[in-house]
């Protein structure tokens, strides 16, 4: 390993070892704006990733068993855990409540994680399986998992099949696990359109929500957004490590990498201020005109004179993402209307009364 290998490795290991000082430390300050947030409707979502979940966790996109039951039994005592159905309608409608609200979904398709989604239909809790769906019709292993030199084995149809007679809400991860942005207009059509088929013919369910592969910003670009949105899905989602923000966007959903750590995951899911600080910068300034769903226009209104009024959870508009550090809080007084413009985290500068 390089000298800037190891010295990248070491700072990643004093972070570990800090974050759990950095949690407790901001403890005060995370319940105080969560409750803030969620007094304007504006609580965020978390919504998790994982890939391969097993006994054995040779490499870094797979989560040991052990460690997810520890994040299961975590969300149970401390969330309210969403489908993604459940997350679409808070972005849209505003999260008013306190308590964290998360979301649970896995990429590709790996058989190993059946243990792992046996315990999610016993403990009740609704999560979204993304199949990458040559790899099912064909059980051929993951070209991502052959270049680091594992064969770990997908699902089969009669697995997925069965997932979907359960309850489970099976996504399309594409057909093949392509790098979406770098495909013809034509090529992505068929990837899209061809494994929402087949995934439907299978499950004799409707597929609503992609996950893009890989789902890093070079990947989710606003014509692979399009391209979703003409075949017929109603989410996608990538792997932003961000937020999710009610009253901005619904359609593109931003997740966070499940890993072995549960201080990690403890410290996104009761909002870590330096990630709000972050989501509020850096969301989504690129899709806004692609996307339908980006602006949504307030309902007609017509409040009585000389009464005081708010934007209600259902009127309030979705921001144009590429406003940054821009909220615009409308009130009307006396028949008067204004806005004021609040800063990304003005919630913090507020006073506690």
């Amino acid at each position: 390993m390089s000298r800037a290998g190891e010295a990248g490795q070491f700072m990643r290991a004093i972070k570990q070892r800090l974050l759990p000082v950095y949690y407790l430390s901001t403890i005060p300050l995370r319940k105080w704006l969560r409750r803030r947030l969620a007094e304007r409707g504006r609580a965020p979502v978390s919504v998790l990733m994982y890939h391969r979940v097993a006994r054995d966790c040779p490499a870094s996109w797979c989560t040991s068993l052990a460690a997810f039951r520890r994040h299961v039994a975590w969300l149970q005592r401390h969330c309210t855990v969403l489908s993604l159905a459940q997350v679409q309608e808070s972005l849209f409608c505003g999260r008013w409540t306190s308590r964290p609200a998360a979301a649970i979904t896995f990429d590709d398709g790996y058989a190993d994680n059946l243990r792992a989604l046996a315990d999610l239909l016993e403990a009740g809790m609704p999560f979204t399986y993304f199949v990458t769906t040559e790899n099912i019709r064909t059980g051929a292993p993951f070209e991502h998992d052959l270049a680091q030199g594992y064969r770990f084995r997908p699902n089969t149809p009669a697995e997925i099949r069965a997932l979907a007679d359960a309850g489970v809400e099976i996504g399309s991860h594409g057909w093949t696990h392509a790098e979406f942005h770098r495909l013809s207009p034509g090529e992505l059509s068929r990837q899209l359109e061809f494994s929402k088929k087949w995934l439907e013919d299978l499950t004799g369910q409707p597929v609503r929500a992609l996950s893009v592969p890989f789902g890093h910003r070079e990947h989710v670009t606003p014509w692979v957004i399009l391209a979703a949105r003409r075949a017929g899905y109603d989410i996608v989602c990538s792997a932003y490590g961000r937020y999710n923000l009610p009253f901005r966007h619904r359609f593109h959903i931003l997740r966070f990498a499940g890993d072995n750590c549960l201080w990690r995951l403890r410290n996104r899911l009761t909002i870590d201020p330096r990630l709000l600080h972050r989501t509020l910068r850096e969301y989504l300034p690129s899709d806004a005109a692609l996307d339908v769903d980006a602006v949504v226009e307030p309902r007609p209104r017509e409040p009585a004179r000389g009464v005081t009024e708010s934007f209600s959870s259902g009127s309030l508009p979705i921001l144009s993402l590429g406003e940054d550090l821009q909220i615009l809080s409308w009130h009307e007084t006396n028949g008067e209307s204004a806005t004021t413009a609040l800063t990304p985290l003005d919630i913090i500068a507020d006073s506690q009364s």
